[in-house]
């Protein structure tokens, strides 16, 4: 018996390795999904559809329906969508479960862009060098694809777009967060400038919630060059490490997790100069680590600051970072206010 239950320990632990090992799958069957559009063909169809339906749906034509039902086998498994049993194995049909919906294309909180960045095959691809990663001034990134992140993007404009709808992506996901969770935080702000605001997705949604901010935002010129044009949003060129335009608050979403501590330091230096004595504040929206926390996302957050550590060298932090790095730039004071989205918010008072 004393054997028996051994093998078993034994049994469970070893079954533990084998997910671990295969936990690339569900990556990429949640990637197939995605490019399948399998929810959103169950979705447009308005109610649940047999395999064959289904197939004769799909954008790779002509379907092996023994190979969908495997994979649809494992989305089953997956928890995304629900295989509704029939007597008669035709008529077995597929229906989405909740999370099912964050698959489907063309509403604020759809995943979709996310899920093709983070599986992409070249952003992926420095995942298969974290060991060389390790070494001092080396950098993933750069092993695996032979520049960094930063030029790679700018030489090859089809990723450079999978990459910023996948930022923009998360700029929704964020920023529906911030604005209905956070009104207090825009109280008595005049003007806003979101520094490093990309395609201004973030700034957007400010603009909408708070008519009343004027809003800027400032980034690279040939980020500004690239990003659309938005009504009652006033595009500025520049370089933070410079100069930041002068405003009541400044808005840095998602940006001093791609820095070292001593460039954080110093970009919060050049906020606090642009901001006033009265009322000025620096809204960062990044992630903060809490290894005590049982939060959904807790481990989602510990993935990301390896993904962070192997594109750019940045990093996220936790709340007693966060304070070495406010204090460093010479701030009085922060209050950190969670949100439902992967990022915090956190208000950095300079005076």
């Amino acid at each position: 018996m004393e054997m028996e239950g051994a093998d078993k320990i034994d049994q469970a632990t070893q079954a533990k390795i084998w997910k671990h090992i295969y936990g690339f799958a569900e990556s990429l069957i949640l990637k197939s999904a995605v490019e399948l559009e399998i929810a959103d063909t169950i979705h447009n169809h308005g109610k649940p559809m047999t395999l064959s339906e289904l197939a004769s749906k799909l954008p790779v034509q002509p379907v092996d329906l023994d190979r969908l039902y495997r994979v649809m086998r494992y989305l089953v498994h997956m928890k995304l969508f629900k295989k509704q049993e029939d007597e008669d194995e035709e008529s077995i049909k597929y229906s989405l479960l909740p999370p099912a919906k964050f698959l489907i294309k063309g509403w604020e909180k759809s995943m979709v862009s996310a899920i093709l960045l983070i599986n992409d095959k070249d952003f992926m691809s420095p995942w298969h060098h974290l060991k060389e990663g390790l070494v001092n001034n080396s950098n993933a990134f750069d092993k695996a694809l032979g520049k960094s992140i930063w030029d790679y993007m700018s030489a090859n404009p089809d990723k450079n777009k999978v990459f910023n709808e996948g930022m923009a992506c998360d700029s929704r996901l964020v920023s529906s967060a911030l604005v209905n969770e956070c009104g207090n935080i825009f109280q008595g702000i005049q003007t806003l400038v979101d520094v490093g605001g990309g395609t201004g997705t973030a700034v957007k949604a400010v603009s909408k919630a708070f008519p009343h901010i004027k809003c800027s935002i400032y980034d690279l010129p040939h980020v500004i060059s690239d990003s659309p044009d938005i009504p009652n949003i006033v595009k500025i060129e520049g370089e933070m490490f410079k100069s930041i335009p002068s405003a009541d608050a400044i808005l840095m979403k998602c940006i001093l997790h791609d820095w070292n501590d001593d460039e954080c330091i110093e970009i919060l230096k050049k906020c606090k100069e642009a901001v006033p004595k009265e009322g000025g504040k620096v809204i960062i929206v990044d992630i903060v680590l809490d290894m005590e926390s049982k939060h959904p996302y807790s481990k989602v957050r510990l993935t990301l600051d390896l993904d962070m550590m192997l594109n750019t060298e940045g990093k996220e932090r936790t709340e007693e970072e966060w304070k070495k790095l406010i204090d460093g730039a010479g701030f009085a004071s922060y209050k950190i206010t969670q949100i439902s989205a992967l990022q915090s918010v956190i208000e950095a008072f300079p005076y």
